[in-house]
């Protein structure tokens, strides 16, 4: 079992409790080997990670990217997006040639279950797996310029078929599209690889990658949002969120901040205290926000087609903040 982690220092802390949330939930698993892309974490955080893994008896190895501009011949716009998000796009160049399937996760994950089942998956014809992400709108899936039949998908997590990939020239698809775009799109990434590999992308069961979309809309809502782009029936639904086996904290809801309603933070916050990095506070000035989230769900509960045009409509807002706050952290000497 290969997974692999793309992080730089600001969100190592984060990496480490994914790390081992993973390794408590997959301890049947025979091999487990922990690949980190890394963007200049420093020798210490390094250091620690070694120990929580090598604690369990599983391995890990790290690849140093630097700077994350270095490895593109075109320019982009992050869009509030730390640039390390891009370093996931390198993963076969990076990887050993002998590594043929392997599990991307965000730093910002936890895993629940066993993912064996996950890694038995059937991905003849397919360069990559992913849970599709619905309430992306419209608009946006056509200025990508994806097939109407083709889900929007969401990066956080990604099974690679590597042998595929590679065979199949994926990383170079992925990069021309995105420079065919100016480097410019709302999601960097995700977007490039939604909008590039059309047809090439194997849907997942949402239990794989739950975020707020599984929390707060039903499957009946999901489906209508994605019309005209086919949506699973219902009982595959069921069946795909049941029991949720990688929990992704997605947009503001950051169980590292003060406040956080998140029904899962408390799994965060036990496996953040068994790091060195134990004693981080929370981030503060996010209680009054998440105490009007709170009351804004709780409100749109019974209109869920209401909460997604309040949503939808406030992004562009959410996204220029994040670029502002991210540009403050690139002058003061960090990003995050």
């Amino acid at each position: 079992m290969n997974v692999l982690y793309a992080t730089d220092e600001n969100y190592v802390r984060h990496a480490a409790a994914g790390m081992l949330s993973l390794m408590d939930s997959n301890r049947q698993a025979e091999t487990l080997t922990i690949h980190v892309l890394s963007m200049g974490v420093s020798p210490d955080s390094r250091a620690a990670l070694e120990r929580l893994v090598s604690q369990r008896g599983r391995s890990i190895a790290f690849y140093e990217l630097g700077d994350i501009r270095r490895w593109l011949d075109f320019d982009f716009n992050a869009r509030g997006f730390a640039s390390s998000t891009l370093a996931r796009l390198f993963l076969a160049r990076v990887l050993p040639g002998d590594v043929e399937r392997v599990l991307y996760l965000d730093c910002d994950t936890v895993v629940l279950e066993d993912l064996s089942p996950l890694f038995a998956l059937d991905m003849t014809g397919f360069d990559l797996g992913m849970v599709a992400e619905p309430t992306v709108n419209k608009a946006r899936r056509a200025g990508l310029g994806m097939p109407v039949e083709q889900p929007y998908f969401n990066a956080g997590v990604m099974l690679v078929n590597l042998r595929k990939w590679r065979a199949d020239g994926a990383e170079k698809t992925i990069l021309d599209y995105y420079k065919a775009k100016g480097g410019n799109l709302v999601a960097p990434d995700q977007d490039a690889i939604n909008g590039a590999l059309p047809g090439r992308i194997l849907e997942l069961p949402p239990r794989y990658n739950y975020g707020s979309v599984q929390l707060y809309y039903s499957w009946k809502a999901q489906r209508r949002i994605a019309a005209p782009t086919p949506f699973m029936d219902e009982e595959a639904y069921r069946r795909g969120t049941e029991k949720p086996a990688i929990v992704h904290f997605l947009g503001e809801e950051r169980p590292w901040r003060a406040g956080n309603r998140h029904p899962y933070s408390p799994v965060y916050d036990r496996y953040l205290a068994m790091t060195p990095w134990a004693d981080t506070p929370k981030e503060e000035g996010w209680r009054a926000y998440y105490r009007c989230f709170s009351l804004f769900n709780a409100v749109t509960r019974p209109v869920p087609m209401v909460r997604y045009r309040v949503i939808d409509a406030l992004i562009p807002a959410f996204m220029r903040m994040r670029e502002k706050k991210l540009a403050g952290k690139r002058q003061g000497g960090h990003e995050k």
